[in-house]
């Protein structure tokens, strides 16, 4: 873990592997960088752990966590998956809190559901309820497993600055970076058309699932 307890945590990102708090929440990242904490599941090999804390530098957000699971089956043992995730949760006390949409890999679908579990209602007062509850978008994955009734609702407006910094963010991950045509590499375009749809320069996609104000 490396943190700031200077800083509360507001907004919590649950990423299944290093880079998808890029993909997915870079430019929030970036935005809200003081009050953010990112915790990845899977373990990185140390290549990746290194860009990991590159594009961090990029970003400027203070925490992070490492649960350090096996890549490919985060989500083998659910109960112990949820269990840690928890702990982070009553830690940190997240206003808001970033799970990837269950797309087509087994750990996104881990992570998504992981993450809901750990932003349920309990019977005691110990674990601490999440009054948002954010689901974002890998470009990366345009497939699902099942039928969800998440719909892209909530828009976060981005500056021109904060969307640069997020595609310099995920150039950071050079082990990952796709060759020719592919999402990833136009993270900037991407943002540019949901924000022109939206009447704002450039925009992330999100779904609520529930907030409380």
């Amino acid at each position: 873990m490396s943190s700031d307890q200077a800083n509360p945590i507001r907004r919590l990102v649950v990423a299944p592997h290093c880079d998808d708090e890029v993909l997915g929440c870079g430019g929030l990242l970036a935005k809200y960088a003081a009050d953010c904490g990112v915790v990845v599941l899977a373990q990185p090999d140390p290549l990746r752990h290194k860009e990991f804390e590159e594009a961090r530098e990029v970003l400027g957000y203070p925490a992070s966590w490492f649960l350090d699971l096996p890549d490919g089956s985060v989500g083998a043992d659910m109960t112990t998956l949820v269990g840690m995730i928890d702990r982070i949760i009553d830690t940190c006390r997240p206003d808001e809190i970033y799970l990837p949409f269950p797309s087509l890999h087994q750990d996104h679908v881990a992570a998504y559901e992981a993450g809901m579990r750990a932003s349920r209602m309990a019977m005691g007062t110990r674990h601490w309820f999440t009054p948002t509850v954010l689901v974002y978008d890998v470009a990366a994955y345009d497939l699902t497993l099942y039928p969800t009734n998440l719909l892209w609702n909530y828009f976060e407006s981005l500056t021109e600055d904060q969307v640069d910094r997020k595609a310099e963010a995920f150039a950071c991950y050079q082990s990952q970076v796709a060759s020719g045509p592919h999402a990833c590499n136009e993270l900037k375009a991407t943002a540019r058309s949901l924000g022109s749809q939206r009447q704002t320069a450039f925009a992330e996609q999100y779904a609520l699932v529930r907030t409380i104000r």
